[in-house]
């Protein structure tokens, strides 16, 4: 029997939202990518503190993702993947779970894929037009030229921790360009 779930029709008719990785140079934007976030366990840290104290990894991709996107829930499994077979050889993985309720991203997120990606919460735990544009996320798609609503996902790749140049995908990443990107830069 088919599944005729609203979730399936969407995923079925919904197309991917394939974008190619970018560089943005500018000085200001380890500013702006540097802001405050929850932990799963509850406190406070900002973004890139954990990699200012004990180092960055040769690539650390940070990756804005909701619940309720179905671009998201396409690429997560395939981004665990990724994740599980390159985390020894220099990639490092935080998602930034933006516009979304914690509890929810958990279960129906990451219990629902069976997936293990380190994440932490985001400014907005909701949907909310008028807060939007006072997170940090709506200021680093801008950076970006990111013309989409709520430009979910969106993920940035930092190499040998620089900040002052990033690469950056707007929407999913094409099938391969992750692992091809890593090869060139872990090589």
């Amino acid at each position: 029997m088919a599944d005729l779930s609203s979730e399936a029709v969407v995923r079925k008719f919904r197309p991917h939202e394939y974008g190619e990785i970018h560089t943005l140079q500018d000085e200001s934007f380890a500013g702006s990518l540097d802001f405050e976030v929850q932990t799963v366990e509850g406190g406070n840290e900002f973004l890139l503190e954990r990699f200012k104290e004990r180092g960055f990894p040769e690539v650390l991709l940070i990756s804005f993702m909701s619940e309720w996107c179905s671009n998201c829930h396409y690429g997560a499994p395939e981004l665990a993947r990724i994740y599980d077979s390159w985390r020894d050889k220099g990639f490092g993985l935080r998602v930034v779970v933006e516009y979304s309720d914690p509890l929810t991203w958990r279960k129906d997120f990451i219990e629902k894929h069976e997936i293990d990606l380190p994440y932490v919460i985001g400014e907005l735990a909701e949907k909310n037009e008028s807060k939007k544009a006072n997170t940090a996320h709506y200021h680093i798609k801008s950076l970006m030229e990111d013309q989409r609503n709520w430009g979910i996902p969106l993920h940035i790749l930092v190499v040998g921790g620089k900040l002052e140049e990033v690469y950056y995908v707007t929407g999913e990443f094409s099938p391969g360009a992750l692992e091809d990107f890593l090869t060139r830069c872990l090589s």
